[in-house]
């Protein structure tokens, strides 16, 4: 009998949501020239994050503090989703982020 985790279940598949975005976002992007983003891609983006190791919490005025390491920063949501693109980025090409 195979048992799966549910939290890692949901991680994984949060992972995977933000991978199947991340191209749609970079070509609207770049094709409309502005960086927007929907609630939904920011959370997927969190998810993502946390999977692999960045804590994000939302602040009250929109944005977030991320802590990646012993850095700490804020960030609106459009760099959110830029930091999650980099670290999607880093994994797909077989560098990882320190």
């Amino acid at each position: 009998m195979r048992t799966t985790n549910p939290s890692t279940h949901t991680r994984e598949e949060a992972g995977r949501g933000f991978q199947a975005i991340a191209d749609t976002i970079m070509y609207r992007w770049s094709a409309e020239r502005d960086v927007w983003v929907s609630d939904e891609e920011v959370e997927q983006t969190r998810a993502y994050l946390a999977r692999v190791g960045v804590r994000t919490s939302a602040l009250p005025d929109g944005r977030y503090t991320v802590v990646e390491g012993d850095t700490v920063s804020t960030l609106d949501a459009a760099r959110l989703v830029i930091l999650g693109l980099r670290h999607l980025r880093a994994q797909r090409h077989g560098h990882p982020r320190p």
